[in-house]
């Protein structure tokens, strides 16, 4: 059992629901939230009083998240002797500043190999080797307890490079780092494998129990490559493989104003077939009997990076292979370019300091390929931007947006790229983080842990497409393409769940082609097989109801478990106005938009020679005028 203490402190905690808990992440509202969907109640960075041992900005486990047992222990004073254990260095050199060809191999559950707490070190040409079989009841990847090498403090600025670390076992890390930290990992190889969870854990987002993400997050997984905690800081990345089994490969967490650098790097989730590899959890579990994912066809289940509580994420020339996402937005900023061969480029912290320098030996755009979705945002406000050639490639969606329960919005601005997808560019729902019910009752006789801390195991809706009037949010969704040709649909299918719709705007100007439907819609969640069957057909939304109803009487998702996390986000669209998901659309500049299919706006706005192009047989309806055979100038609407 994880830390009878934790669960003790867990419980006379404070509970907010999982619908309060959306409100925000650590930097946004805390003590709500947390990423990847990293924990929730009672969350957030340290409190005014910390429990023994705590070197890090979070303090809501019990003891043993802090009992550090370390290798070697470094402090502005040098070598702490006492918290050392020294022997288990195979070879290497190593003092007070720097450690070279260290070679370190420990196989026990909950051991640290370097720490290192409000100092400078370099660590060159190491072989870490951290293999266990930790099952969550003794390592926290929110204490930094476990893993291979972890900073502490804005004082602490940790380089590793040409070195190999290579871990094993549920949160047990390559890397972490806390508390204003700065790490930076160059020419090296990070890998992350997880492990088996205990058979007592239950999916919770609760800090002081969380060891594998919240099932509603649409992925699952007991492995994370990197974690960020606490305020300002810095994970750079530059020319290195990262890779972890599932979950994450690069996380940041509980914390605000953190920044992530990731130059000419590789992020891959692996363990795509999912019965290969170490099973999720000990038989008798919650999750012990989880299907393998039929999504993740080439990498694993997880996202390449969170972004929460005003992340700043940065990608140049990087290659993201992943099962689910690259990346989730919980409150934070990512911007995807590329690499010139010869410039330099100063990575910089959140105060603005420059942190290293990288001058790039070749141009490399940066290339993203998922099993499934491209970027998902469901909390706080997000912007992305991607640019200079970067390639997305995802199965399905390339941008899910889910809204309408935690002031969730999102900008978007898309600059000479690269997409593909499975037919849908953009699709809005609502958030079913709060929809599949949130957390369980105190007294749900499922609910062991013995409080309200855990996620509903399940989700549940009502049979067919619900197309009844919905009230609008205050939040926007803006979406703006330029210099490429676009394809996929994009769906608002906001307010069709009970939560508050959320107006979409999009606008395509100089040098942007895009071809594909718009439409207003009412949502369900759909089978694996529902879900081929759209992307076969080009990510349909239906036009007809009877239609539509016959194919949520053979494919819609009315019933799924947690053992079938990735049925989460997978939706079929019924083109409805529902009076709050409306869609603005506007083309500048030369810009064309070629209708392909049912189109549903509520306003349309051309500026210069811009043009839509509707075919015969396709009707394009703008507020309450109908369009089909012609091609729409300035001067013909």
């Amino acid at each position: 059992m994880k830390k009878v203490l934790a669960i003790v402190l867990a419980i006379m905690m404070t509970m907010f629901s999982f619908g309060a808990l959306a409100q925000g992440g650590p930097g946004g509202n805390p003590p709500s939230g947390g990423p990847g969907g990293n924990r929730g109640p009672g969350g957030g960075p340290g409190s005014s009083t910390k429990a023994e041992g705590v070197i890090g900005s979070w303090s809501s486990g019990g003891t043993e998240d802090y009992a550090y047992d370390a290798a070697l222990y470094i402090t502005a004073d040098g070598i702490d002797e006492t918290q050392s254990a020294q022997e288990r260095i195979a070879s290497g050199e190593w003092d007070a500043s720097h450690a070279e060809n260290l070679s370190l191999t420990d196989g026990e559950s909950g051991h640290n190999g370097i720490i290192v707490v409000d100092a400078p070190y370099t660590i060159t040409g190491a072989e870490i080797t951290m293999l266990t079989d930790a099952d969550g009841s003794d390592t926290c990847d929110f204490s930094g307890k476990g893993s291979a090498i972890a900073a502490f403090g804005s004082d602490a600025n940790v380089t590793v490079s040409n070195s190999t670390i290579h871990t094993a076992g549920v949160a047990t890390m390559p890397i972490f780092a806390d508390d204003g930290a700065t790490v930076t990992i160059q020419s090296s190889v990070i890998q992350s494998d997880g492990g088996t969870l205990h058979s007592a854990y239950l999916n919770t987002p609760d800090q002081a129990l969380m060891v594998a993400p919240p099932w509603i997050l649409g992925i699952m997984g007991t492995s994370r490559g990197s974690n960020m905690m606490g305020s300002g800081t810095t994970t750079n990345v530059l020319d290195s493989e990262t890779s972890a089994g599932a979950w994450a490969v690069l996380s940041t967490d509980a914390g605000s104003n953190m920044y992530l650098n990731v130059y000419g790097s590789s992020l891959t989730l692996n363990n795509a077939d999912e019965s290969a590899a170490a099973p999720l959890q000990t038989e008798g579990g919650q999750i012990s009997e989880t299907l393998d994912n039929p999504y993740t066809e080439n990498w694993g289940s997880g996202y390449g990076t969170y972004a929460i509580g005003s992340a700043v994420e940065t990608f140049a020339g990087c290659d993201i292979n992943v099962g689910t996402y690259a990346t989730i937005f919980t409150g934070g900023s990512a911007t995807y370019t590329s690499l010139e061969a010869g410039k330099t480029y100063e990575l910089k912290n959140h105060a603005g300091d420059t942190t290293v320098t990288y001058e790039a030996t070749e141009d490399k755009v940066t290339e993203i390929h998922s099993d499934t979705f491209g970027f998902m945002a469901h909390q706080s406000s997000n912007s992305i931007t991607i640019e200079k050639g970067t390639v997305v490639d995802s199965g399905y969606a390339t941008f899910l947006v889910k809204t309408g329960a935690s002031n969730e919005a999102l900008t978007a601005t898309v600059d000479d790229a690269v997409i593909t997808n499975g037919g849908v560019l953009i699709q809005v729902m609502d958030n079913d983080d709060t929809t599949n019910g949130g957390m369980m009752s105190a007294d749900d006789p499922l609910n062991t842990n013995g409080g309200s801390q855990n996620f509903i195991p399940y989700h549940t809706e009502d049979a067919g497409f619900d197309t009844s009037s919905a009230s609008s949010g205050s939040a926007e969704q803006t979406f703006t393409f330029t210099n490429g040709d676009y394809t996929g649909n994009i769906y608002n299918a906001s307010g069709s769940d009970g939560l508050n719709g959320s107006a979409l705007n999009v606008t395509f100007g100089s040098g942007a082609n895009y071809t594909g439907a718009i439409a207003s819609t009412a949502a369900i969640h759909t089978t694996y097989d529902g879900s081929v069957w759209l992307k076969e057909n080009g990510g349909y939304a239906f036009d007809d109801a009877n239609d539509a109803a016959d194919f949520a009487a053979q494919y819609q998702n009315t019933y799924f478990t947690i053992n079938e996390y990735w049925s989460i986000g997978q939706v079929a669209n019924l083109v409805n106005n529902n009076g709050a998901n409306t869609i603005n659309v506007t083309l500048t500049n030369g810009s064309v938009w070629n209708v392909t299919g049912t189109s549903l706006i509520a306003s349309l706005t051309l500026e210069g020679d811009s043009q839509v192009i509707v075919p015969a047989g396709i009707t394009l309806t703008v507020g309450e005028r109908e369009y089909t055979d012609c091609t729409l100038t300035v001067g013909s609407l």
